[in-house]
């Protein structure tokens, strides 16, 4: 079996008929018929359950597809890793923001930064060798690699000139893993209404918008209009994994 075995069984997974996929792939369908009948051979279990309809995945064959389309995930990012110049980064949306304007230590124009959601920094921290991650989630199953944990200084910011001291909502992530949401639900459970909010770009403009206030790092009192809605500190964790060569 090899990498063309696992992407002509995918595209029969995903179309349920080899004569679909015989068209997409351009082979003769009595050509895929043997070719998936090698496949499951090998396995030593039936993939599909033919029927007068098409193809019905087994079990064995949906988990089959999820191995397949993982492999060649994988495979194609270890073909981008052998050609990258600078470092492979994985970072979420706000901590690169943070970098940007902050700390720095990215170089723009010669790293691959993969940017990724919170809740997902784990899984695609797994998928690929990179040499730096930066992540709200101490990633333990990590190895060969040096942690450094740090803190953003952040506080509940507004644009007081559109809504002074009156406002009806927090802002927060949709992500469940994100910090600054779980601190937000956290320090205010007493009924305020909380709007949650697909991106963390998002949230900053409908913030300088004037239609409520969210947790964010205190930088952006020098880089947005924008001001602490009480004077209490706060701190957000976070960890900076590096590759050891």
């Amino acid at each position: 079996m090899n990498f063309n075995d696992l992407t002509i069984f995918i595209n029969i997974y995903e179309t349920r008929s080899l004569n679909q996929s015989a068209i997409s792939l351009g082979y003769a369908q009595s050509n895929l018929s043997v070719r998936l009948k090698n496949i499951e051979t090998e396995m030593n279990t039936p993939l599909f359950i033919r029927t007068y309809n098409g193809l019905m995945p087994t079990i064995a064959g949906d988990k089959f597809y999820d191995y397949a389309r993982l492999t060649l995930e994988q495979f194609e990012r270890f073909k981008k890793n052998l050609n990258i110049q600078g470092r492979l980064v994985l970072i979420s949306e706000l901590l690169l923001h943070y970098d940007i304007h902050k700390t720095q230590q990215l170089d723009l124009n010669q790293d691959q930064i993969i940017i990724k959601k919170t809740s997902d920094i784990v899984q695609e921290s797994q998928l690929a060798f990179y040499h730096e991650i930066f992540s709200f989630t101490q990633l333990n199953h990590l190895r060969g690699v040096t942690e450094i944990q740090k803190t953003m200084p952040v506080s509940y910011l507004f644009d007081s000139q559109l809504i002074g001291d009156n406002f009806n909502c927090f802002y927060v992530n949709r992500d469940q893993n994100c910090p600054f949401r779980q601190k937000t639900l956290h320090d205010n459970s007493d009924g305020k209404h909380i709007v949650e909010l697909d991106s963390f770009e998002n949230i900053i403009s409908a913030v300088e918008r004037g239609k409520g206030l969210a947790l964010l790092p205190d930088y952006f009192l020098d880089i947005k209009n924008l001001q602490k809605w009480d004077q209490k500190a706060g701190e957000i964790r976070y960890y900076h994994y590096t590759k050891v060569n």
